[in-house]
């Protein structure tokens, strides 16, 4: 590993192109869709890691799911500082983050050389990358701007192109220009032309360097974060009130837009990356392996007579009889179906969804915790049912509730419970009683995941009657 080489992973995305899988507070790149249990951020993080120290990457994430990414980062490396996330208050599009990141890194290495990914992509060819990674740190360590592009292999009208021209050494070429997400027969003809390739948004650069070309290129967008900055002694950038009132008064601005595309110091490094961004359906779909009529099915799917369609069923049983060229997706409580050249307006419809209030487009039944998740399976006025998962070797706060008390049963898994100064152990079939006003926790000793219904019985069941004294996740 090379010391003033750092990351920056850019995590804030909200991938409304993969609904109803992929939602407002557990967006695709926390999502494991690259054919293994680790989400897309994890995979990213690791490749990253192969090059880089782990605590010198930096990760922007958005405000709305920074525990969740926290957590999946530290189920990596238990010591990630969580000082290195970067918590955005709102979305603002790829130029406002990298601009923060490039900040923050400025204040601890003025000199250093950064690569920033993006969290949501797929990299099958990881040898390649560590040596495009490596390239683009060599060409920037001086100065300078480096583009990593993907060599396409089928023309793709949902990516940008990159037009390269005459080699300027180290295995770098002059960049002459930028096309964005042409019609199909131009992206056939750059195909053919050779010296395109997608714009992965992958690029290495010198921290000084981007912040002079923010500099002179964006400098509405630098003096807000200048002007705001400039009243805090020895700024760091971390400051979350700070970083209320910056993007508070911010657009959505691309860096593609912004900066790269008008820069005159960037070049570029082609690669062979087997890389996919799975920014729609159809992208998934290319990924997976197809039956003899074209299909990816996956779960309990099955389909006669049907043709090039890609089937994600859940629970429940889907089937198919003759059609083509289809998506269907299933969840618990939404289902997809769309025409496989209309997958790019599913972002128009989750936009639809949300203008008419449907909470579908928020999240799932199962609300995720650092310790684990639950799932509401019954509720009244006065009681609830509750499916908790603990993951091993986890616990919830020690709380108690004002307005309720519990009953747990233990069906998977052996945990540690406690009420006030009691403390037990239950297994499978044995059951613990918490009155109201009690203190209380679960923790799951066992390296299983361990499964409890709790039923709640009171006046007041909202999450908000807890009262917390102790809890190794820091919260309040």
């Amino acid at each position: 590993m090379i010391d003033d080489f750092f990351g920056l992973i850019v995590a804030g995305g909200a991938g409304t192109r993969l609904w109803p899988i992929s939602r407002s507070n557990i967006p695709k790149q926390l999502l494991p869709l690259g054919g293994n249990n680790r989400s897309l951020l994890q995979e990213s993080f690791l490749r990253l890691r192969r090059n880089i120290a782990p605590e010198r990457i930096k990760t922007v994430t958005s405000v709305l799911y920074d525990q969740k990414v926290l957590e999946q980062l530290r189920d990596l490396d238990s010591n990630y500082p969580a000082a290195n996330l970067l918590k955005e208050p709102l979305g603002r599009d790829s130029a406002p983050a990298v601009l923060w990141g490039t900040l923050r890194l400025n204040f601890e290495s003025p000199e250093a050389v950064t690569a920033v990914v993006w969290s949501d992509q797929m990299i099958r060819d990881e040898d390649a990358f560590d040596e495009a990674l490596n390239k683009g740190y060599q060409a920037v360590r001086d100065g300078g701007l480096v583009a990593i592009g993907v060599r396409p292999n089928r023309p793709a009208t949902n990516l940008g192109y990159i037009n390269y021209g005459r080699d300027t050494g180290g295995g770098t070429y002059e960049v002459l220009r930028f096309i964005e997400k042409p019609d199909l027969a131009t992206a056939e003809r750059l195909q053919e032309e050779g010296n395109w390739v997608w714009n992965a948004g992958i690029f290495v650069f010198k921290v000084r360097t981007l912040l002079e070309e923010f500099e002179r290129l964006a400098p509405t967008l630098m003096g807000y974060f200048r002007e705001q900055g400039e009243n805090i002694a020895q700024n760091d950038w971390s400051d979350p009130e700070l970083m209320q009132k910056i993007y508070a008064r911010l657009q959505k601005e691309s860096i593609d837009y912004l900066v790269l595309e008008r820069t005159d110091k960037l070049r570029l490094i082609p690669a062979d990356l087997d890389w996919s961004d799975l920014g729609a359906w159809n992208e998934l779909y290319i990924q997976m392996t197809k039956d003899e009529n074209g299909n990816a099915l996956s779960g309990n799917a099955v389909t006669i007579d049907t043709r090039n369609a890609y089937i994600l069923a859940g629970k429940r049983l889907v089937t198919a009889v003759g059609v083509e060229n289809l998506v269907v997706v299933d969840t618990d409580d939404a289902l997809l179906v769309c025409d496989m050249s209309r997958v790019q307006d599913v972002k128009r419809l989750v936009e639809t969804l949300k203008e008419n209030g449907y909470p579908q487009t928020e999240g799932f039944e199962e609300t995720v915790r650092p310790w684990g998740s639950y799932i509401v399976l019954k509720e009244e006025s006065q009681y609830k049912v509750k499916m908790l998962e603990v993951k091993p070797h986890q616990k919830l706060s020690l709380q108690s509730h004002r307005h309720r008390s519990e009953h747990w049963i233990v069906v998977e898994g052996t945990v540690r419970l406690t009420r006030d100064n009691e403390i037990r152990e239950c297994t499978v079939n044995e059951h613990f009683f918490v009155p109201s006003g009690a203190k209380h926790r679960i923790e799951n000793c066992g390296d299983k995941m361990a499964r409890i219904i709790e039923v709640q019985y009171g006046t007041y069941l909202g999450e908000d009657d807890i009262v917390r004294y102790d809890d190794i996740y820091g919260r309040e």
